[in-house]
This record gives structure tokens, C-alpha cells and sequence, in this order.
């Protein structure tokens, strides 16, 4: 009889959790999620043979903020916002030395392919497009002659920007606490066009929350 009450009690509860866990998907069948992160970025500028600009890679701090949805447990949908920072620069640049800073940013869509290793831990891989906005400035140095320079020139400020669409991909994993979930993750912008030419890169460590 003892048994029979503990088994009893045991179905009544699991029955419950079935029930409150289909409430639960019932309210939000989508796995809604919003999430943010930080790490190092990572800004580049490809070689221009024509000018001689020697190219740029200059690290800084960069974050992202995303929110997605995740309907089945191996496909889901993610937009977000990406911050690669703004970078120093310095180098020969059209036939004389300058020094300058580069800033770039992007609004982001992704498709998002997960692969479940445990019911708490995800790998997953998302690939899809960014809007990558850069801006830059560089100031030349002064004209100079043989062992002197004309420090008293006026020097005039290059500033320029671009915005383009390009391909984006990422991979990372997340290990899920409930709700909340700790995200490590790659990103990077893949530039196509030849005045974004150098790709910029996020590893970030960031944390989500689902709304079940």
C-alpha cells in the first residue's frame, strides 16, 4: 500500500511538470531569447598596392547585443547588433606617414544551426549577413625636405566612411542554466568589396535569457 502511494504521488507530480511545461511552450512557442556580449575585436584594412598603405590589424574592445528565436531544437533565427570598437593607426600611407583611427560596426541577421550535445550544452553554428558601416580618419604628416620638415604646414584631415552589405558567419557553444545560458562565441565579417576590404572579428563571452 506504501508503494502503491509512492507511485501514486510520483505520476500526480511528473504529471504536473507536464502540465506546467506545456503551459510553459504554450505562452511562448518560439523560445524567444535576448542576449549580450563582450570580448576583443578585432579591426582590419587590406594592403592598397596603388598607394602603398601597408594595411591594417589593430585589436580593441567589442561587443554584440542579439535577440532570436528558437522553434525547433536545431534551427533558429538570431538579429543583433555587433561593435568592433575604434582602432589607432599609423603607417605609410600615399606617400608619407600618417596616423589615423578606423571604426566599424553592424547591424547582423543569422541563421542559427544547433547541435545538441546535452540537454544544458549546445554547439551551434550561424551564418547569414551584416550591414558593416566603417568610418575613418588619418592625418598626414607635415611635407618634409632633406633633414628638415615644415612642421608649419597646413595638414588637411582625411575622413571617409562605407557601408555595405557582406556575409557573416559565427560558431560558439552555451551552456544553459535554466533560463539563462553563458555563451562563448565567434563572429566575423567576411568584406567583399574593395573599400571594406579586411575582415573584423568578435570573440565575445556573453549570456542570454529565454523566455520558455
Amino acid at each position: 500500500m506504501k508503494s502503491a502511494s509512492v507511485l501514486g504521488c510520483a505520476l500526480a507530480a511528473y504529471c504536473l511538470f507536464l502540465s506546467a511545461h506545456a503551459a510553459q511552450a504554450q505562452e511562448s512557442p518560439l523560445g524567444l531569447y535576448v542576449g549580450a556580449g563582450v570580448g576583443t575585436a578585432t579591426i582590419r584594412q587590406d594592403p592598397e598596392l596603388d598607394t602603398g598603405y601597408y594595411g591594417l590589424s589593430r585589436e580593441d574592445f567589442g561587443w554584440d547585443a542579439f535577440i532570436g528565436v528558437r522553434p525547433l531544437p536545431y534551427l533558429g533565427a538570431e538579429i543583433g547588433y555587433l561593435d568592433f570598437g575604434t582602432v589607432h593607426s599609423h603607417g605609410y600611407y600615399a606617400g608619407g606617414y600618417s596616423w589615423g583611427h578606423a571604426a566599424d560596426n553592424a547591424p547582423a541577421g543569422f541563421a542559427v544551426g544547433y547541435l545538441p550535445v546535452q540537454p544544458w550544452w549546445d554547439f551551434y553554428l550561424k551564418a547569414g549577413a551584416a550591414r558593416l558601416y566603417r568610418s575613418w580618419d588619418f592625418l598626414p604628416e607635415p611635407p618634409c625636405a632633406f633633414l628638415t620638415c615644415n612642421v608649419a604646414a597646413v595638414v588637411t584631415p582625411q575622413v571617409g566612411s562605407t557601408t555595405a552589405w557582406d556575409f557573416a558567419w559565427g560558431v560558439g557553444t552555451q551552456w544553459k542554466m535554466g533560463p539563462a545560458a553563458l555563451r562563448l562565441e565567434y563572429v566575423r565579417v567576411n568584406t567583399s568589396n574593395s573599400a571594406n576590404a579586411g575582415d573584423p572579428d568578435l570573440l565575445s563571452i556573453g549570456v542570454s535569457w529565454t523566455f520558455f
